[in-house]
């Protein structure tokens, strides 16, 4: 997930909104849901004193002769990282009301997706924004994507790439002004849709590139090609 900075209070007020709702999707990596850490790891019975006879075999639970389950992992907090990233829009008369370039740092949330050798669903959510003069857009895509691996073999042979490609479609909040074609600042829906590449670096970074095409707001088409890399700490 990628959110640019910075935003207007309006626009930072949605962001939060958003979050709220894809915060659950964020919450547990697909790596500590698979291997419990050692705080949560079964306690030993403890014997009572007075009562050898009813003493059960080290590492099981009296009232649980398979011995006792892992007690399932609650809210974890996600993590936190940086993206840089560069959007460039197809449309010529959008990169004349709001740039060629739009580009910038912002903080990314959730460890980057990893790719399967079957595919990988995962939710989808970032925001984009820019500023030119009396002009400004934001573009916030919030939907599924669809992630899979280049070579199946990268997953079991301790590769640090993974390269992967996908797709996405989205749910698009749009909010837009631009003046001189009469289009005044408010939030509106649109769809969306994604082909991306990239690869994965290590378990905390990664690098991808996506093209996405956008139903026209207000007049305005905000397709484009954008170019994200990212590290989680």
């Amino acid at each position: 997930m990628t959110v640019s900075v910075p935003f207007t209070k309006k626009h930072l007020t949605l962001t939060a909104l958003l979050l709220a709702t894809a915060g659950p999707a964020y919450a547990q990596s697909p790596d500590a849901a698979q291997a419990p850490d050692a705080a949560q790891a079964p306690a030993p019975t403890v014997t009572a004193p007075q009562a050898p006879a009813a003493q059960a075999p080290p590492g099981t639970a009296p009232d649980s002769p398979g011995g006792a389950k892992p007690k399932p992992r609650g809210f974890q907090v996600p993590k936190i990282g940086i993206n840089f990233e560069t959007f460039s829009p197809s449309s010529g008369k959008t990169r004349s009301r709001f740039g060629k370039s739009w580009g910038g740092f912002g903080f990314g949330i959730g460890r980057p997706d990893r790719p399967s050798g079957t595919g990988h669903v995962s939710f989808d959510f970032s925001t984009l924004y820019r500023k030119s003069g009396d002009h400004h857009a934001f573009v916030a895509p919030l939907g599924v994507s669809y992630r899979r691996a280049f070579n199946a073999g990268a997953l079991t042979n301790g590769s640090p790439l993974i390269p992967y490609y996908g797709i996405a479609a989205d749910l698009v909040v749009v909010d837009l002004r631009s003046p001189e074609d009469n289009v005044h600042s408010g939030f509106r829906l649109s769809e969306g849709g994604s082909l991306l590449v990239g690869t994965t670096v290590g378990k905390s970074g990664f690098v991808e590139g996506k093209y996405t095409g956008v139903a026209k707001v207000k007049g305005f088409d905000l397709s484009g090609f954008r170019l994200t890399a990212g590290i989680r700490f």
